[in-house]
């Protein structure tokens, strides 16, 4: 049996963990629930679901505790997956604070251009 499957996690005794890598949510996995709706053949490997904190776009990613040990439940392609979202992320959150900068001076620029025209 894999490893990362929720059974073989469930009857190593493994704590599964879940953190998002933008908000930093972080919490530990209800592997009977998962095993209840999803089945015990389930792979938590390459698992990697959007955040549903909020507001948030960030990818959660699971780790699995077994005693002193911990790994990431990711492969090479999966590792890769992540990354290119947090790159897509990291862009997407620099647009959005331009945008927002922008919004502001263009705001100030108008009410400020407003009250010099009335002042005439």
């Amino acid at each position: 049996m894999n490893r990362t499957t929720v059974g073989s996690l469930i009857e190593g005794g493994a704590r599964v963990t879940r953190s998002c890598q933008w908000c930093k949510d972080f919490g530990e996995v209800d592997l009977q629930r998962i095993e209840r709706e999803r089945g015990a053949d389930f792979s938590m490997l390459d698992h990697l679901p959007l955040c549903t904190n909020g507001d948030c776009k960030g990818m959660i990613c699971f780790q699995a505790h077994r005693g002193m040990r911990a790994q990431w439940l990711m492969t090479p392609e999966g590792q890769a997956r992540f990354q290119a979202h947090s790159d897509w992320l990291f862009q997407a959150n620099i647009i959005e604070r331009r945008r927002q900068a922008q919004k502001q001076r263009r705001a100030a620029f108008s009410t400020g251009g407003t009250k010099a025209a009335s002042a005439d």
